[in-house]
């Protein structure tokens, strides 16, 4: 297996790939490797704002694709792209790697990059496996050369809040109702839009009291947090990426609010290293619903070995589990086609059909969108500084810490 690393895209390859656009260069033809070895790009926001998670994919992506060369007999020469946290550089950044003969794309965690890049792929007819991004735009802008692992947002929030509900119903004391604080992005208004229906869908027990929206780039909540405190709500339902579900916890201590359940649907937070590393004994006891890796699938042990060899300073979470997920679908796609070139990649993979090689998400099948029709979710709880599996009951190795510790109590 090769691997180039790119460490983001620089101003050369900006200015670059802008004048080919502007000259129309924008359908390049993808130039094939011979079969059983591929050219793969991956896109990433791997610094800015949304760098923890990208560069969790990142390593997700290498780690998938040294156990596909042994499973699959595939060589990948992956080539990384960064976005630089910025959705418009999803487009520049497909049209580089298609530039530099990537005959299927990867990315982009995003929704907003992840729709950019599509851009790209579409005009030049290359396959798109996307591992992230929840966005329902994804899949319903007519793209053809789209398919998503990762599920809907509304599918995400409507799994996360049927499990909700259950758990809720086993629990004395529950709270009465619930602030909303989300992102205004595209991931954020999505879900929070998903919310909105699927809560009166599923009929949670909660009313809720105020949705509070906020700037990604935002560096202060104090603000937002002192409206979720003052709207009289006894839990939080946060829609986030780890540096504001960091900055929204610190604000809760330091403004003495403790809501008696910290609920994520679609976020990132309580999965992620950095949360834990940031917030010490503050991070234990909110709860996320995510995508997660089964830990009795056949070959996870020896995956989470080999993943904790190679990134003794980091663990494998639903970012770097999602990305390893989807460079196995690739490369099922390139040996059942017996080919790298594009057209061919697109035809294997939608007749996919296979069970995940490590994740908890349900038999992978595309359809005609290029959504994946599996998607189940795991709920998650922040306990002893890691996240537990709490739900289902099928696969919890944890009991629900409830009510959340007060803060200042820890």
């Amino acid at each position: 297996m090769m691997n180039r690393n790119e460490s983001g895209l620089t101003r050369r390859a900006l200015l670059g790939s802008s004048v080919g656009a502007a000259a129309g260069l924008v359908s390049w033809p993808a130039k094939a490797n011979a079969p059983g070895n591929v050219r793969v790009g991956a896109i990433n926001p791997s610094s800015g704002v949304l760098a923890f998670p990208g560069q969790a994919c990142v390593r997700g992506i290498d780690a998938g694709a040294k156990f596909a060369k042994e499973k699959f007999g595939i060589d990948m020469e992956i080539i990384h792209a960064d976005t630089q946290s910025r959705p418009e550089n999803g487009r520049i950044a497909a049209e580089n790697l298609i530039r530099q003969g990537c005959t299927v794309l990867i990315g982009a965690w995003d929704s907003g990059a992840t729709i950019s890049a599509l851009q790209a792929a579409e005009a030049a007819k290359v396959p798109m496996v996307v591992h992230i991004a929840s966005a329902t735009q994804v899949t319903s802008q007519g793209f053809t050369q789209v398919f998503r692992y990762y599920p809907t947002s509304l599918t995400v929030v409507r799994k996360s809040l049927i499990e909700l509900k259950s758990l809720l119903s086993s629990l004395k004391d529950v709270p009465t109702s619930a602030a909303i604080m989300h992102l205004n992005n595209t991931m954020g208004q999505s879900t929070a839009a998903s919310i909105d229906q699927a809560w009166k869908e599923v009929d949670v027990p909660l009313e809720i009291a105020q949705y509070i929206p906020y700037d990604e780039k935002a560096r202060d909540l104090s603000v937002e947090v002192a409206k979720a405190k003052a709207s009289g709500a006894d839990a939080l339902v946060s829609v986030t990426r780890v540096n504001d579900a960091i900055m929204i916890i610190r604000e809760c201590v330091k403004q003495g609010w403790n809501p008696r359940l910290i609920f994520s649907p679609n976020s990132n937070g309580v999965q992620d290293k950095a949360y834990y590393d940031a917030l010490g004994k503050y991070g234990d006891g909110a709860i996320l619903s995510t995508l997660w890796y089964n830990p009795k699938a056949p070959d996870a042990a020896a995956i989470l070995k080999r993943f904790a060899s190679d990134y003794p300073n980091d663990w494998l979470d639903a970012n770097s589990g999602c990305a390893f997920e989807a460079v196995q679908i690739v490369a099922d796609a390139v040996s059942r086609a017996g080919s790298s070139e594009s057209a061919a990649i697109h035809a294997a993979l939608k007749a996919t059909d296979m069970t995940p090689i490590l994740m908890s998400s349900g038999r992978i099948k595309f359809d005609a969108s290029g959504q994946n029709m599996g998607g189940d979710v795991t709920l998650l709880q922040g306990q002893n500084g890691r996240p537990r599996v709490v739900a289902p009951q099928a696969v919890a190795e944890a009991t629900l810490q409830y009510p959340l510790v007060p803060f200042n109590s820890r």
